[in-house]
């Protein structure tokens, strides 16, 4: 019995002592308005059973209603969404919330300059961000114009063959093209359907596993995680996705840099920048940073791609006006010419259209961070350090005190230049941005232009799926449930 009162006593203490220590942490939190979050046992069940399209589903009720910010509790974890874009703005940009949240690290996403803390971020965004600049676009242009013609004769053999999931082909295009950015050449795009797709059913199954293991909090710990099932399947998965040619990319840069005399001075490429010794990074550093690319680029160009040519199959009248800048631009015809990088920046009307598609379908729906200072942000509130700062694109981008009425509608027009000037600066932020704003952005607007283009010129695009119907699930990324099904149709020129 004196055990027993011995025990309760110590625990009650640690309690109350870990309580007066955070006392200002939980004072500060508990002026934030609370979410609609279900807290009872059984809203927390289903949070810890859901799948990831329930998982998405529980985010976004979440953060309903949420005019500046709302706090979600999961355990002794205080996650705090915020909508406003002056708010967003300043915790994108401080020096104080540069740092992922903790709950990320145990995801095994690897670490590069995407997940990577900010010390690790810093010294390689720095090395790379040259390598990524508007100057180095024309560099990849070739690459992109020629990978783009393999698609065109890869999608010629689904032309009237009913609906397909044309996300597949765009995945094998964007890995493909990467890794030949890399320097390195691998053919997916010509492999059988059953082959190539082998690779993105193993991406979207590794991206699951990791989606699992963020909301299930007892997989955190390592030693937990490797000793179940799971951990071998993510392991299993990540070494038949395009991430198994990490090793070979690498040795070739390597081969490369050496049969290179000139590489006293800056390297050509990034990849050989990574691997050149004098830089300093451990094999470990220079892994993780090519299967970050890897991944980035797969879930960036690809889906929004995809997503771009689903809605204009949903919306013929767009569809029809992007025709029509692409014939004013090169003429009727149904082969693109190649694209030069003059021609690409004349595609005003087509970036419109993947902007407006990246602000309904963000490829990435919840930006976070963790802040080291306590934050003031709008009406007073407060976001106490060692939070989870959640940025819900998704909500951001949908809301109508910002958009309009229209806000859930499919509308270029929104972005023409004059309308775009109305817009926050950080009402739209599909790459996010300050700092850590996604490192490829710009080349992936380049590679969606060309590709779009390539395909609107030849085809007629077309889909049975309605947009008010489109379901979303929560893979770190977002993506249509139903998949991205349209059909291909040639065109008819006038």
């Amino acid at each position: 019995m004196v055990i027993i009162e011995a025990l309760l006593f110590t625990a009650a203490f640690l309690v109350v002592k870990y309580f007066w220590n955070y006392r200002r942490f939980f004072y500060l939190a508990n002026k934030v308005p609370l979410s609609s979050f279900d807290y009872s046992i059984k809203g927390l069940y289903k949070v810890l059973k859901a799948d990831n399209k329930t998982i998405f589903r529980i985010i976004r009720e979440g953060f309903a209603n949420n005019n500046v910010c709302t706090k979600s509790w999961f355990g002794l974890f205080l996650f705090v969404g915020i909508v406003k874009p002056e708010d967003v703005k300043l915790v994108l940009n401080s020096k104080d919330c540069l740092d992922k949240p903790r709950f990320l690290k145990f995801t095994n996403m690897p670490k590069g300059s995407l997940f990577g803390d900010v010390e690790y971020w810093h010294s390689h965004r720095k090395l790379l961000n040259p390598y990524f600049g508007a100057r180095s676009l024309r560099n990849v242009i070739p690459i992109f114009n020629n990978k783009v013609k393999v698609l065109m004769t890869n999608l010629k053999k689904m032309e009237g063959t009913g609906e397909f999931n044309v996300l597949y082909s765009m995945t094998a295009l964007t890995l493909e093209t990467i890794i030949k950015v890399m320097e390195y050449d691998v053919d997916l795009q010509n492999q059988k359907s059953e082959v190539r797709d082998v690779f993105i059913k193993n991406l979207e199954k590794f991206l699951k596993i990791v989606t699992v293991r963020a909301f299930k909090f007892w997989l955190h710990p390592d030693i937990i995680f490797k000793s179940t099932k799971l951990y071998q399947k993510q392991l299993e998965t990540a070494s038949k996705t395009a991430m198994g040619f990490s090793q070979n990319i690498i040795q070739n840069a390597q081969n490369l840099l050496q049969e290179d005399v000139n590489n006293n001075e800056r390297s050509k490429t990034f990849i050989r920048a990574l691997v050149n010794p004098k830089n300093g990074f451990s094999s470990d550093e220079i892994q993780d940073e090519v299967h970050t690319v890897v991944l980035a680029a797969q879930d960036t160009s690809a889906i929004a791609s995809s997503s771009t040519l689903l809605l204009l199959a949903m919306y013929k009248d767009v569809q029809r006006k992007v025709v029509d800048e692409l014939h004013r631009i090169f003429g009727k015809t149904l082969d693109a010419p190649y694209l030069d990088y003059e021609k690409i920046n004349e595609l005003h009307y087509l970036e419109m259209v993947i902007n407006e598609t990246m602000r309904l379908l963000p490829v990435v729906p919840y930006v976070f961070r963790e802040n080291s200072v306590d934050i003031g942000i709008s009406e007073g509130y407060v976001i106490p350090t060692g939070t989870y700062i959640v940025i819900p694109i998704f909500e951001i981008h949908r809301s109508k005190k910002i958009w309009g009425e229209d806000a859930d509608q499919f509308r270029p027009e929104r972005f023409e230049k004059e309308n775009s000037e109305k817009i926050p600066s950080y009402a739209y932020i599909p790459f996010a941005k300050g700092p850590r704003i996604c490192i490829g952005w710009r080349y992936a607007m380049l590679l969606m232009k060309i590709q779009l283009a390539n395909i609107l010129l030849r085809y007629e695009v077309d889909t049975s799926l309605k947009f008010e119907e489109l379901e979303y699930q929560f893979n770190i990324t977002m993506n249509v449930s139903q998949g991205y099904k349209i059909s291909l149709k040639e065109r008819i020129i006038d």
